[in-house]
């Protein structure tokens, strides 16, 4: 279902598109969401985790863009990894100002318990797609992003 909006084609046309778009990107996140939170981990937590095990240790400020968080909100989420020792947080040698945020053996183990299953719910959720498609939707969303980016 498209708005109701009633404005010229092209104004109606990119309202639809965010919409839909908006839409699934909300359902597939809740189904994400559903995996992380039964295993103990918030979003924000188990993104932290996976670009650390993905990209290897980064600067705090770095990980909040990663994840595309606040640097208060990183803080938090960073504290609470911190708490359940599944992260590590030390000065960068180069600048004290600087936290160098790196993946624990506790936090590596808990994350490779539950990617599969949150890989196997990302398979499935494009499993109606062709390859073709999805390489499509990659290149339309960078494409959007990256216009985005100032």
């Amino acid at each position: 279902m498209g708005s109701k909006f009633d404005g010229s084609f092209e104004q109606k046309n990119a309202l639809n598109s965010f919409i839909k778009l908006f839409r699934a990107s909300e359902i597939l996140k809740s189904k994400i969401s559903a995996i992380t939170n039964s295993n103990g981990f918030s979003d924000g937590q188990f993104y932290v985790l996976d670009v650390l095990y993905h990209l290897g240790s980064l600067p705090q400020k770095t990980l909040a863009e990663k994840i595309m968080r606040t640097e208060g909100n990183i803080t938090m989420i960073i504290n609470n990894l911190l708490k359940r020792k599944a992260i590590k947080r030390i000065k960068s040698e180069n600048d004290g100002r600087v936290h160098i945020i790196s993946l624990t053996e506790k936090g590596k183990n808990e994350f490779e318990k539950i990617f599969p299953f949150v890989l196997k719910e990302i398979e499935t959720m494009f499993a109606s797609l062709t390859n073709e498609e999805k390489i499509l939707l990659q290149n339309l969303c960078k494409k959007i992003g990256l216009s985005q980016k100032q």
